[in-house]
């Protein structure tokens, strides 16, 4: 049902991925998403309405997500197409800060994004996703000589974070970004759409995730221990806030 495309290299320091989602759907089923950091834009190429009868909806943005999301997908043909920006990345094409999206489905026509109207209504005259991916590549391309710059000092603070699987301190955090805690609190949900703290242990979960998918005949003690959590209790406490579930549910 889903698939990832790697973008352009010079939009890479900016989106993570592009997305698909194409197929029919024969009877109701849910999809788990979890929480990453990043910020999306989805285009409904086609839906169902539950009556057999296609639709095409406006396109939205989702915010960074603190809690797992479950998308219902009803039976019938389902054609969607997103763009994953970097943590961070959506700060280039607008004004509105990250935090006012967080947790939030918004309508894309109701916030300041760099994509006119008619860009999105031409998607579903395209036959193919390959095609619609390229047109977008090929816009966000142009656009790039007009983007706004990124809050350098929260990028190089992401990287650090990334890199070190969430395993930093406030403290710390802000000396790479050469800011004081509170200013670099404000700028990162500005930027990010979360706190720092909160950021670092989404980054923890996700690496841990992987971690166990890996080694899946690793105990949850030890698995604790090697990911940064105090012990297991704290490492299921995460599991259940970020994901829903205790780890050998979410494999």
């Amino acid at each position: 049902m889903y698939h990832e495309y790697l973008p352009d290299k010079r939009l890479q320091h900016l989106i993570e991925t592009f997305w698909v989602s194409d197929t029919t759907v024969s009877s109701a089923s849910v999809q788990r998403i979890l929480p990453d950091g990043c910020v999306d834009i989805i285009f409904n190429i086609e839906s169902n309405n539950g009556k057999g009868q296609p639709y095409n909806q406006l396109p939205y943005i989702v915010g960074t997500i603190t809690t797992y999301l479950d998308v219902i997908f009803e039976p019938g043909k389902t054609q969607m197409l997103g763009i994953r920006f970097r943590p961070g990345g959506i700060t280039a094409f607008t004004h509105m800060p990250v935090y006012e999206l967080t947790n939030r489905t918004v309508e894309l026509a109701l916030t300041e994004t760099l994509f006119e109207g008619a860009f999105y209504e031409q998607l579903s005259d395209f036959s193919t996703m390959a095609e619609r991916i390229a047109n977008i590549e090929n816009y966000l391309l142009g656009k790039l000589p007009y983007v706004r710059s990124t809050e350098k000092r929260i990028d190089y603070t992401i990287e650090y974070i990334l890199k070190a699987n969430g395993l930093t301190s406030l403290r710390q955090m802000a000396d790479i970004a050469c800011l004081s805690e509170r200013h670099l609190e404000r700028q990162f949900k500005v930027s990010v759409g979360v706190a720092p703290k909160k950021f670092c242990r989404i980054v923890k979960f996700r690496h841990t995730l992987r971690y166990l998918r890996h080694w899946p005949q690793e105990g949850l003690y030890s698995a604790a221990l090697e990911c940064g959590y105090f012990d297991h209790s704290h490492l299921i406490k995460d599991f259940k806030e970020f994901g829903g579930s205790v780890p050998g549910e979410l494999f």
